[in-house]
């Protein structure tokens, strides 16, 4: 088990390095024995791209500060950087939100239903509520009319129709506000309530700038209606009433929040105030701090110090304190976004101009008919690629293809917070804040943006972001499984080919162990089960010898000399040799230092062995003897 997870990642990525260089330098070898010739000349017109790629794997692990960039960060130790590992992951990624958007309905309720502290018993009173607009608009999106070119990459495509599930509540909320005073049974034609999955009335909805005392913020007047078969009226059942009436994950407006995160679209075309842009920056790194967190049960391991991840993994005061870095990160963002341009690092922070107008051009091209996972990695990869290749781009850092890479694994990174932002829309957080005024719930609304929203909502935000987030840890760890295997598994085929070539039935039984790995995670919010996990996979590679020697050559085994570490060197010489391997003296006559330190290794090792080594043995005898369990000494 890991004591220590900053180690324990570490050590995973060594032993990964480890077994991909054995990889590489047997293939080398293997190439020289075969006198291999016309060997690649390199090319240099790619050595600036090559340099980049190194680098942005460095980046990536210098900012390394959670299980979800540390378990990407062993991806990239063993398929490196480049184009193929972005794209490879941005789809993985995609294929993850396609299982979340199965998962998300049970994820809102459950977490709603524990944050408002009831249980699927508790009941709500009907009547009349106040809801003010700015505590579900969060993003400040009932501000942007639909019909524009902006609006139409977050509200849903069709406008509201009380008859139409699933229906598009968020353009129900803006169609309110532009008709003050109006119910929503008498903006619509039919005179219909809102009604549940079920038919069941909820509520009835209008829009007025002013509460019942007064105050002038812009108000939802909810009325919140019994069920009219005379059953209670539960929290769990109009929850679950109300959203199957909507489509709560969608793709296009995922796209919106996602570049919006990158790139800060939405706040360059809007022109947002400071205050925004700074709000929606700090969420940004709220929500990686969540991710940071771990849920490890105490039973597992008590530990403390450099031992932990270092982000807090409680929601006091403290986690919500923004460091000078924090601070620099916000302020750098905020003045990219006023000025129309991004930066990024790993691109020598040159400043990219934004043209929004073509980017979302790209989306209604690719999403204007069919909005799913396929289109939406289609979008992404023409936006990379059109961003890319821009002349204004190419034109201050003409690389295009590192530029590609960056994009993919700036996207990546910024996944699941734009999953988190998809859920936090007005349609989405209306019921939870409609069922704390009907139960009473102290709540204040005065508290606006997303920040405020967190804190006055932090373990309801904690809950839902780690098992969002614990989605996409299970995807990262599935393809760090198969890349483990992968490379076992070729080692395994060297391995056995080097020893006659005997044990290659043994190969697939001994891989497939590491199938039952999985069952040892019992949540991927876990970071030690999660490393330990992966750290057990290298452990596959001690194997044994899988055929037996016949019984009449194994009686004979006590003539042997037994291992010697001269006889290692030699052998190892012979081989250094036939490779065509420097093995004398160096060139001014000093020593063979190399040799020297492999003799000194050897020698340790025999010594070790002859000291410490042991055999255990069972022998299987007729009846009435049985099993003999004996002891011996290795040689």
């Amino acid at each position: 088990m890991s004591l220590d997870l900053q180690n324990s990642y570490q050590e995973a990525q060594d032993r990964l390095r480890a077994f991909k260089t054995f990889r590489e330098v047997k293939s080398s070898i293997d190439k020289s024995l075969k006198k291999t010739e016309n060997q690649l000349t390199p090319d240099y017109t790619q050595t600036r791209f090559q340099i980049d790629q190194s680098s942005i794997e460095q980046r990536i692990k210098r900012t390394v500060q959670n299980q979800f960039d540390q378990l990407i960060g062993l991806i990239l130790a063993n398929r490196g950087s480049g184009l193929a590992t972005g794209t490879f992951l941005i789809r993985k990624f995609i294929r993850t939100i396609k299982i979340l958007k199965t998962k998300i309905l049970t994820i809102l309720i459950e977490e709603f239903i524990r944050a408002l502290g009831c249980d699927i018993e508790q009941t709500y009173t009907a009547g009349q509520y106040y809801i003010k607009v700015s505590s579900i608009d969060l993003f400040k999106m009932l501000q942007i009319d639909p019909t524009t070119k902006i609006g139409k990459m977050f509200y849903e495509r069709a406008p509201f129709s009380p008859y139409q599930i699933p229906r598009s509540t968020n353009r129900l909320f803006y169609d309110l506000i532009q008709n003050e005073f109006i119910t929503m049974t008498s903006l619509y034609p039919g005179g219909q309530n809102y009604n549940g999955y079920s038919t069941v009335p909820l509520f009835d909805i209008e829009f007025n700038q002013y509460n019942s005392v007064g105050e002038g913020s812009g108000y939802y007047y909810v009325y919140l209606l019994d069920r009219p078969d005379g059953q209670p009226n539960k929290v769990s059942q109009f929850l679950l009433d109300y959203f199957k009436t909507i489509d709560i994950v969608n793709y296009r407006a995922l796209i919106a929040a996602l570049l919006e995160a990158v790139l800060g679209i939405v706040s360059i075309k809007l022109r947002f105030a400071t205050g925004t842009i700074d709000d929606s920056t700090k969420f940004g790194l709220l929500v990686q701090r969540i991710l940071g967190q771990c849920f490890d049960e105490d039973q597992e391991i008590s530990v403390g110090g450099a031992a932990k991840i270092p982000v807090l993994d409680d929601l006091t005061d403290s986690f919500f304190e923004f460091t000078f870095l924090d601070t620099g990160i916000v302020e750098e963002r905020t003045k990219n976004i006023k000025k129309g341009v991004v930066t990024f690092e790993t691109c020598d922070n040159v400043e990219l101009p934004v043209d929004v107008d073509s980017i979302i051009d790209i989306i209604e091209e690719n999403m204007e008919f069919v909005e799913d996972e396929d289109t939406m990695e289609q979008t992404l990869d023409s936006i990379t690629t059109t961003l890319a290749n821009d002349p204004r781009w190419t034109t201050s850092f003409p690389y295009p293809d590192q530029l590609k890479v960056t994009l993919d694994f700036s996207f990546i990174k910024k996944i699941p917070q734009a999953v988190v932002a998809n859920l936090l829309s007005p349609k989405v957080l209306f019921p939870f804040i409609l069922m704390i005024k009907a139960l009473g719930i102290p709540y204040d609304e005065n508290l606006e943006g997303l920040v405020n929203f967190i804190r006055q909502n932090s373990e309801l935000m904690r809950n839902i972001v780690s098992r969002i987030g614990a989605e996409f840890i299970k995807t990262l760890f599935d393809e760090i499984k198969k890349d483990i295997r992968t490379l076992i598994r070729a080692i395994l085929t060297d391995i056995n080919r080097e020893d006659l070539k005997i044990y290659y039935l043994m190969i697939e039984k001994l891989v497939n162990i590491a199938i039952t790995i999985t069952s040892l995670i019992k949540d991927y919010r876990q970071c030690k089960s999660v490393i330990d996990a992966i750290l057990q996979l290298f452990n596959l590679i001690q194997i044994g010898r899988s055929q037996k020697i016949p019984p009449p050559l194994l009686a004979l085994s006590g003539f042997l000399p037994g291992s010697s570490p001269s006889r290692s060197l030699i052998n190892t010489i012979y081989k250094m040799e036939k490779l065509g391997l420097p093995t004398g003296p160096n060139p001014d006559g000093t020593p063979n230092l190399g040799l020297q330190a492999m003799f000194a290794q050897l020698e340790g090792q025999d010594t070790e062995s002859k000291t410490n080594g042991s055999a255990e043995v069972a022998v299987i005898l007729p009846p009435p003897i049985g099993m003999v369990v004996g002891y011996g000494k290795s040689l």
